[in-house]
Parts: C-alpha cells; sequence; structure tokens
C-alpha cells in the first residue's frame, strides 16, 4: 500500500500536475471529497494508498483457464504484466482518461505504473504494441486510449512503438458483455498488418484494463500468428483472474 502511494506522488508530481488540474476539478478522483492542497491530486491520501499495486507478472493462459498461473514457465504462454489491481480509485483515473476526453493523463499513469514492484528491472521489449480501438470507435473519441498508453511506454523504455495491429470490424461494448460473449464478440476481430516490425520479438501488448481478458487474448493470438513472441501483456490494471 505504502508503495502504490510512493508510485502515484511520483507520478503525479512536478509539470504533470497542471495538465491534470485542468483535467479534473480540484477534488478526489474516486471518492470526490474535496483537497486542501493541488499537491494531493489527482486522488487523497486514503485512495491513494487504496491502490493495490498488482504484483510481479503472470502467466495469462493459466490464469484465465484457472490453473496455477504463477508456476507456469512455458514461452509459449502470455503473461500479464499489469501496475495495479483494479478497484475504484483505478476506476475513476481510467475512465477519465477513456471516457472522460483526458488524454494527457496517459503519462502519468503510466510514470505510477512503472514506479511499481511490478515493473521494476522489466527489460524494453523488441516492440511495444497496443491493442487498437476500431476506426469507428477512435473517431467518436477523438483518440486510442491504449496507442496513449503505449507511446508513454514507448518513450519511458526507449522500444518502438508497433502500430503492427488494426480491428479489422467494429465490436460491441465489451463492459456489457459476460465473459462468453466477450470471447465470442472479439473472435478475429484483430488483424497483423505490419509483420515485420513484430515478427521473431519479443512484444509488448499494451491495453488500459485486463478484466476478462477476451481483447488481451484475441489481440495476441493475432501477433503469434505472424510469428511474434514471446508475449507480454502489459496494463495499467487488472481484474484479478486466478
Amino acid at each position: 500500500m505504502e508503495g502504490s502511494l510512493r508510485a502515484f506522488a511520483r507520478a503525479f508530481g512536478g509539470g504533470a500536475r497542471a495538465l491534470i488540474e485542468a483535467a479534473l476539478p480540484v477534488a478526489c478522483a474516486a471518492c470526490r471529497a474535496r483537497l486542501t492542497a493541488a499537491a494531493d491530486l489527482p486522488l487523497c491520501a486514503a485512495c491513494a494508498a487504496a491502490a493495490v499495486e498488482a504484483g510481479p507478472a503472470f502467466c495469462f493462459p493459466c490464469a484465465r483457464a484457472r490453473r496455477e498461473p504463477a508456476a507456469c514457465r512455458r514461452r509459449d504462454h502470455a503473461r500479464l504484466r499489469a501496475g495495479f489491481t483494479w478497484n475504484e480509485p483505478l476506476r475513476a483515473l481510467v475512465h477519465a482518461f477513456k471516457f472522460g476526453g483526458a488524454v494527457e493523463l496517459a503519462g502519468p499513469l503510466i510514470d505510477a505504473v512503472l514506479a511499481t514492484d511490478g515493473f521494476a528491472d522489466v527489460a524494453p521489449p523488441g516492440a511495444i504494441v497496443p491493442a487498437p480501438l476500431h476506426r469507428v470507435r477512435r473517431r467518436e473519441r477523438g483518440y486510442d486510449q491504449a496507442e496513449a498508453l503505449a507511446r508513454a511506454f514507448a518513450l519511458r523504455s526507449g522500444a518502438p512503438l508497433a502500430r503492427a495491429l488494426v480491428r479489422t470490424r467494429a465490436t460491441r461494448q465489451q463492459a456489457r458483455l459476460g465473459a462468453a460473449e466477450r470471447a465470442a464478440n472479439l473472435a478475429g476481430a484483430f488483424r497483423v498488418v505490419a509483420p515485420a516490425e513484430v515478427a521473431g520479438r519479443r512484444v509488448a501488448l499494451v491495453d488500459d484494463v485486463v478484466t476478462t481478458g477476451a481483447t488481451a487474448a484475441a489481440a495476441a493470438e493475432a501477433l503469434v500468428a505472424a510469428g511474434a513472441g514471446p508475449i507480454e501483456i502489459w496494463c495499467v490494471a487488472h481484474e484479478p483472474l486466478e
């Protein structure tokens, strides 16, 4: 808990604070309590302390299959590396970033993620690939949140950003679907358009949040089919799959 508070304090300090203050009201983004100083943005101390770090990376397919993810050593299995577990403080921040037009939160969110123990000493991947929105959804929103996060990861790690994936069709909103419906909704929804940028490389596949894992699984499957690997899924937060 203390480490999470330090991660947020580092990430949202300095020059980023003016951007955050413009994007969010002077209140805690999670509980809406009035903040006594702009230095406390974006979360009050209690909510920042409640942001729980996700810990080390683990096997993504094994977690989805309800097997023991920490014990898996298979190189052909994608690993999930998240900064935080999904709870109310993270939901408030991610929703402001994703649905509230606050794209400027991408950098500070990734700074907070990279300050967690789960990302300590992680070697730069061969390519950083966002799990993209469909062009229609991107046009409606004005930006692609996964691409904004991937760009921030790339800038900070020095790894190349590869816009290698596209969504081949618009899909229904995942949040409104059950686990089985999510998987069916995304089957065949991703295609690799730049295989040379990912083939034979260790790839970090970036998304904002992993819940059931259907989006990440479909995107990772397309990357593996194009010769990428090993794959790591990097996200701001995840809802525990185990």
